[in-house]
């Protein structure tokens, strides 16, 4: 069904490693904004960083974590292209999720919703 989550694909452990390499990257980037790439950067950095990933082996961590990853690696390739309602919905949806069992990462996350709208996304 199109409303149901979609299974984590991966690790969290591969999907921290894989936002870490997306926060180099934005570093690196010249097609975003300076205080957009600096602000992707240190949350996809940080969203790595914050998991407490003796925990993350819960449904919700790992959801948001990819669900994360997602949003970054779409504004990375196609910073001009909106993000599909679809994929910030699953996001939003997956950060409620994991904010009981992880509160921290959810609050990092909360912080990308929040550089999504000052995009206009």
């Amino acid at each position: 069904m199109a409303d149901e989550p979609s299974p984590i694909s991966q690790s969290p452990e591969k999907v921290q490693t894989r936002l870490h390499e997306l926060a180099q990257m934005l570093r690196e980037a010249n097609h975003l904004e300076p205080a957009t790439q600096k602000a992707l950067a240190e949350l996809a950095d940080e969203l790595a960083s914050a998991g407490d990933f003796s925990k993350a082996s819960s449904a919700e961590v790992g959801r948001l974590l990819e669900s994360s990853s997602r949003v970054i690696e779409l504004l990375h390739r196609r910073p001009e292209a909106p993000i599909p309602a679809t994929v910030r919905d699953r996001f939003e949806q997956a950060i409620l999720a994991a904010e009981s069992r992880a509160p921290v990462l959810a609050g990092v996350a909360h912080r990308l919703l929040d550089v999504l709208a000052d995009l206009g996304i």
